[in-house]
């Protein structure tokens, strides 16, 4: 299964475990990136959809996630705020986004890597990727070599920390030679990283907004960020051609900044899943069938395992 990113609404990818628990539907190795790689890593440590909800719930109530937390990056919606109140959140958050765009320009990250860290250990043992009891791997970018990097070895906290490390909000994790940035940039949903852990059939589970129509076209800048959108976009959907599966949570109410509305995201998750849940039974059948037939004869040597 290959989790993809997309801050907040990645959190639908709790409900898309609990509904595979539910139908009985193994999970038999995990890819992720960004926030995706950071629900691969808990539920590989300890594969409980319960107890990952649980710990995802606890850790959004902790000091350690308040401190990072990005939620000044999206404005509340006019309609859940009284009208006076409504104008002050939005003034409120409009200084600090000025703040945060100035920061942007003069320093690498306006939050550090120590209090980054800290969220990291709150959610995952200190372990490294080999141990964990799910097969599991995480994609992220290289500054350098301008390469996706699938890191499937070291220290797990490590890892999901470079591949949830948001260019601009958190600063790039050094590993080896690698200056790592979240994984989303260049692999939205990591299909490719799950075929090369072994799966012979990939869920993939995408998460991310697609291009904002509202974008003001008027300006410079706004034609640059929405030129980048579009072929964003268009990566992602040249990789995730390349799933058995494609499922994709409607959670595009939710800010990818909003962290606020977990059970949201689970219900999101689950529902989606369940709509998919017989035609990845029907693809389990077919795969299994066409292994039988392709399984060798006695003596005979197994057919190489192939990448698609």
């Amino acid at each position: 299964m290959a989790l993809g990113g997309g801050g907040a609404r990645g959190l639908a990818h709790l409900g898309i475990l609990q509904e595979l628990e539910q139908a009985e539907i193994s999970v038999d190795f995990l890819t992720g990136t960004s926030m995706g790689a950071l629900v691969a890593a808990v539920y590989a440590q300890n594969p409980s959809a319960a107890r990952a909800v649980d710990r995802f719930r606890e850790y959004l109530a902790s000091t350690e996630f308040k401190k990072t937390n990005p939620e000044f990056l999206h404005s509340p919606n006019r309609e859940d705020l009284p009208r006076w109140e409504g104008i002050f959140q939005r003034f409120a958050s409009f200084i600090r986004k000025g703040i945060f765009y100035s920061q942007s320009l003069t320093r690498q990250a306006p939050i550090s890597e120590e209090n980054f860290t800290r969220n990291i250990h709150f959610l995952l043992e200190d372990k490294n990727l080999e141990e964990t009891a799910i097969p599991l791997a995480v994609s992220a970018l290289d500054l350098k070599s301008c390469q996706e990097v699938v890191l499937q070895k070291g220290s797990i906290r490590k890892a999901v920390s470079a591949s949830c490390a948001i260019p601009g909000i958190l600063p790039p994790i050094k590993i080896q030679d690698w200056e790592l940035v979240d994984g989303g940039w260049i692999d939205r949903v990591p299909v490719a990283p799950a075929r090369n852990l072994g799966a012979d059939l990939v869920i993939a589970v995408d998460v991310a907004e697609e291009p904002d129509e509202d974008t003001d076209l008027s300006t410079g800048l706004g034609i640059v960020l929405r030129t980048y959108d579009i072929t964003r976009c268009a990566l992602g959907r040249l990789q995730l051609e390349e799933a058995d599966v494609v499922v994709c949570p409607d959670v595009s109410q939710v800010h990818w900044a909003d962290f606020s509305r977990l059970d949201e995201c689970i219900w999101a998750g689950a529902k989606a899943l369940r709509e998919k849940s017989e035609e990845i039974r029907r693809k389990i059948t077919r795969k299994k069938i066409r292994n039988f037939f392709l399984s060798p004869a006695p003596g005979k040597n197994p057919p190489a395992r192939t990448s698609g």
